[in-house]
């Protein structure tokens, strides 16, 4: 088991503890034993060339935090197919980095070969409109994907004395609302409109729970990649507040102005509603 002597060298500590040695040598006696079985033998080197990788991204991540470590190489921790080492490399992507172990990626069964990410947006296709634990801006951006639900008009009517009948009528989604670019007074509803419609590139945004889930790899540059993604999308969030705010100032108007872009891919004071 050459493997496992390479991590404990890469550490640059002797094993002290007698239980790590002693699990040390259980593995090394049950491979011995087994290793007649071609299959097993090739699980086994698999397993450990798998430890080995992500024990050289926890030295490579978090180095200060390797060297201290006291957790063993060998005892299983809480995902049993991996090392309490490993484990705790988990728990400091989970805590420093992105939620790694939360909802389904907790079973003690797992094996976290490759990951997924839970979704941070609102699903769509699946979920009913809470509109308690909703931003006001957000429930404004679902009008458009929910035209036939007067359930949010009543809400901002009771609420800010929307008047849905003197707005303009909402049309087909212009094109330019898609753009990348745009000018300063735009730019806040595209993003609204890209956070709603699962559509803003950011993959904690526009993963949904109700798709395929996307697996991603033990490597440093997606690890890295998903932590900026998951900053980025706490932010977006956050940007929301902009809007929050010009709902509270003048509700009336910013329905205008947010129907006028999506109707025609820029902000106008959308006019009243022929009728």
């Amino acid at each position: 088991m050459t493997g496992l002597g390479l991590a404990t060298a890469e550490n640059g500590k002797a094993i002290s503890s007698f239980g790590d040695r002693l699990i040390r040598s259980l593995e090394y006696l049950r491979f011995k034993a087994r290793s007649h079985n071609a299959i097993y033998a090739c699980e086994t080197v698999s397993r450990v060339v798998s430890e080995q990788h992500k024990y050289r991204l926890y030295i490579e991540m978090f180095p200060k935090e390797w060297e201290q470590s006291t957790r063993s190489l060998y005892r299983a921790g809480h995902f049993r197919a991996y090392s309490e080492r490993t484990n705790e490399f988990f728990q400091f992507v989970n805590d420093t980095c992105f939620p790694l172990l939360e909802y389904w990626q907790d079973d003690p069964e797992l094996e976290l070969e490759r990951f997924t990410i839970p979704a941070m947006n609102f699903d769509l296709c699946c979920e009913e409109v809470d509109f308690a634990h909703l931003r006001d801006s957000y429930l404004a951006g679902l009008i458009f994907y929910f035209l036939e639900d007067d359930e949010i008009w009543n809400y901002f009517s009771a609420k800010y004395a929307v008047d849905k009948e003197s707005l303009p009528p909402i049309k087909t989604a212009h094109a330019n609302i898609w753009k990348e670019k745009h000018g300063a007074k735009a730019k806040p509803f595209s993003d609204l409109i890209r956070l709603v419609d699962h559509s803003t590139g950011n993959p904690w945004l526009d993963v949904t729970n109700c798709q395929y889930p996307e697996f991603f790899e033990w490597d440093k540059e997606t690890v890295d990649w998903l932590t900026e993604a998951y900053q980025a999308a706490n932010l977006y969030f956050k940007n929301l507040e902009q809007l929050d705010k010009r709902i509270e100032e003048d509700a009336q108007t910013f329905f205008s102005e947010l129907i006028s872009f999506w109707n025609n891919g820029k902000v106008g004071s959308g006019g009243k509603a022929n009728r």
